[in-house]
């Protein structure tokens, strides 16, 4: 440390390696990005469950209407895509 010189300065000047400045840096940018990648995981995680929460809802309503259960319904589904391409 390396102090004002004149007086007594509460201000405190601190030499710093630059490359360890430039090491330091670097790892605080890893962690930063470290979070961010866990944040972007969560909300893609939570977009994918209310995806599939409401797949599972259309499911059981359209069960509720036409009396097929759900794997009737791909099989449905299935047949009509194959028979669009197939025809």
């Amino acid at each position: 440390m390396v102090s004002g010189g004149k007086g007594n300065s509460d201000k405190e000047i601190v030499m710093v390696d630059p490359l360890e400045a430039k090491r330091l840096a670097s790892k605080q940018m890893q962690a930063f990005k470290a979070k961010e990648k866990l944040k972007r995981r969560r909300r893609i995680e939570a977009i994918n469950g209310a995806w599939a929460m409401l797949g599972l809802t259309v499911g059981l309503v359209i069960e509720g209407h036409s009396g097929n259960g759900i794997l009737a319904q791909l099989a449905g589904y299935w047949g009509a895509i194959v028979s669009f391409f197939v025809r």
